[in-house]
Order: C-alpha cells, then sequence, then structure tokens
C-alpha cells in the first residue's frame, strides 16, 4: 500500500473544539465502532485544528452496538445522535451534516480503520489546498481473511489497481465513493444525498455527478481507509443484487452515469438483450454456485452482474451519454 508521507507537525495539545475546524461524521447501523473512534479521537489530539467526531446511531437493532455508541460520548469532542427511527443511508448523512460544527466534514463508514497514524492530518492538511472534496480511498487486507469472503475480497482487491490517486483523479466525479471523503460544508449543504434513494446501492454515484452539476472542485489523494468489514460471498452477492435492482428501479435517473448499465444499453441497442436474457437463465445457477465458491473469478462476478441487470431492467429503456 503505497501512501503519501504525513505532513511534519509539531506536537502540540488539541485545538479547542468549542468551534472545530473539521468535524468528523461517521453513520452506523448495529456496527460498533468503537476502534474507528477511539483511533480518531487519538488523532484528533495531536492536531492544531479542531476536531470533532459525531457517530450517528441509526436506531441499531442490536442492544449492544447501540450502548456501545452512547459509551463514546465525550462532551464536545465526541457526540452520538440516534434517531427514534431508522432513517436509512443518505438520510443519516444528511443528519450528520447539519448537526456538524465545522467548516469541512469527514465522511467515514463505521467499519473502517485508518492504516496509520497520520490520517486525519493528511486531510487536515487538504483543508488549506484549492479542493471543496477530498476523497481519500480504501484500501482492504492483503490476507485474505477466509474463503468465506472470497467474492467480495477478491473483487476489490482486483478494483485496488485501478483506484490508485492517479487513476481517480482522472475521472474525479465518476470515482467518487463515500467510504472516505471530506467535504466542504457548506458545499455538502447544498448538495447533500439523495433521500429518495432508500433502497441499497449506487447512491455514491449520484452523489458524485451531483457534485459535478453544482461544479464542487473535486481531488483524489492517497489516504486510504481500511475495510475491516468483509461481507461472506452469500451476503455480498445478495447485496449485488439489491443494488442492481436499484439501478434498474432509477433507469432514467442512475444508468447514464454507471459503467455497466452503459455496456448493456449498447448490448441492447445491437438487439443483443435476448440473446444475453437466454445465455444468464442458463447460466445463472452453475455462476451462482461459483461464486458461492471458494476461489470465485472476478471475470464471472462481471458477467453475472451484466446478466442480471440485463434481467431486471425494464424493457423498452434506454441510456444514452
Amino acid at each position: 500500500m503505497n501512501i503519501t508521507p504525513a505532513p511534519t507537525l509539531a506536537p502540540q495539545a488539541a485545538a479547542s473544539v468549542a468551534c472545530p475546524r473539521l468535524s468528523v461524521l461517521i453513520p452506523t447501523f448495529n456496527y460498533d465502532c468503537t476502534l474507528l473512534v477511539r483511533a480518531l479521537d487519538r488523532q484528533a489530539k495531536d492536531l492544531a485544528v479542531g476536531v470533532e467526531i459525531l457517530v450517528g446511531d441509526d436506531a441499531s437493532t442490536h442492544d449492544e452496538v447501540a450502548k456501545a455508541c452512547r459509551s463514546l460520548e465525550d462532551g464536545a469532542a465526541i457526540r452520538c445522535l440516534r434517531p427514534a427511527h431508522n432513517l436509512g443511508r443518505a438520510a443519516i448523512r444528511n443528519l450528520l451534516g447539519r448537526e456538524a460544527r465545522g467548516e469541512w466534514v469527514l465522511f467515514l463508514d463505521s467499519d473502517g480503520l485508518p492504516p496509520d497514524p497520520h490520517f486525519l492530518a493528511r486531510y487536515a492538511e487538504s483543508m488549506d489546498g484549492n479542493a471543496d472534496v477530498v476523497c481519500g480511498g480504501i484500501v482492504h487486507p492483503h490476507q485474505q481473511p477466509s474463503t468465506a469472503v472470497s467474492l467480495r475480497y477478491r473483487y476489490e482487491r482486483h478494483a485496488e489497481r485501478s483506484h490508485t490517486a492517479a487513476r481517480r483523479n482522472a475521472a474525479p466525479y465518476a470515482a467518487f465513493r463515500s467510504f472516505n471523503f471530506m467535504i466542504r460544508r457548506s458545499i455538502f449543504l447544498a448538495a447533500p444525498f439523495d433521500e429518495t434513494l432508500r433502497d441499497y446501492g449506487y447512491e455514491d454515484v449520484l452523489f458524485g455527478h451531483r457534485l459535478a452539476e453544482a461544479g464542487a472542485r473535486l481531488t483524489h489523494i492517497d489516504n486510504p481507509l481500511l475495510n475491516c468489514d468483509i461481507e461472506d460471498n452469500a451476503t455480498f452477492l445478495r447485496k449485488t443484487e439489491e443494488a442492481l435492482r436499484t439501478l434498474a428501479a432509477h433507469a432514467p435517473l442512475l444508468g447514464p452515469h454507471v459503467r455497466l448499465s452503459l455496456h448493456l444499453m449498447r448490448l441492447r441497442r445491437l438487439g443483443l438483450g435476448p440473446a444475453v436474457d437466454w445465455c444468464f437463465g442458463k447460466a445463472e445457477c452453475t455462476l451462482r454456485r461459483h461464486l458461492l465458491g471458494r476461489r470465485p473469478a472476478v471475470w464471472l462476478f462481471n458477467c453475472y452482474k451484466l446478466g442480471y441487470l440485463n434481467h431486471v431492467w425494464p424493457c423498452g429503456s434506454t441510456t444514452r451519454r
């Protein structure tokens, strides 16, 4: 993993959080983010800028998670927000953005961990640049945790090869991911997450497009967050199918901005949609068995996604650049 060296910072006590410049926002649901919050809190104490941490517990149903979130509260430095009912991925992020007090807000998924002690320092340095949005990236463990998570692990590790900061900056808005990004609070409040997307999948794509429409200056840096919660094969395949159904259900909104749907539309314009559907019908069960196995191939997973999307995509729907 290649990480940009941290800036040199003189040891000093953390600045007051009465008027923080940076708000770290962590939405969570049924996931204990104690390790992440504690690691960030330690780093925040070494920064010259004021930092607050807000955890958004989206009405977790696991009592131990809700209790852990409440135990993290530490006056103004660490706060925990818990709505009366589950809001969903977009709405809980928007709530945290409204409640934040910093000039900048840093959104982190709750199942991540900073891979080194200088994670926040790199973001603090970026606040004085010209960008409105700074994306740090995502990495995964060097070793596969178990064969039970082989599908997600192989897929993500394969994607990392083309997700370097340089490659992401070649198409900055298309490469946006909400797992680990910092944005000026004023920009976020003007262009928040779309709360009409209640189901899982592709909210990142739409948000990246909205940032482009708003003229927000977006840059990618080499400051990844480590993904520590890799789903088992069956869960990841189910979530992938759910995301593809979300894509199909919002075809006019999402389709023009998703590479997979653009590929599918090209095939349909060539009259190959029925052939793709026939092949998928014949191979679906075999592909599923393979993808749920110990050594799934990434290219077969991509074939499965194309076939599944073609199966659920509205007939006659077209998408053009």
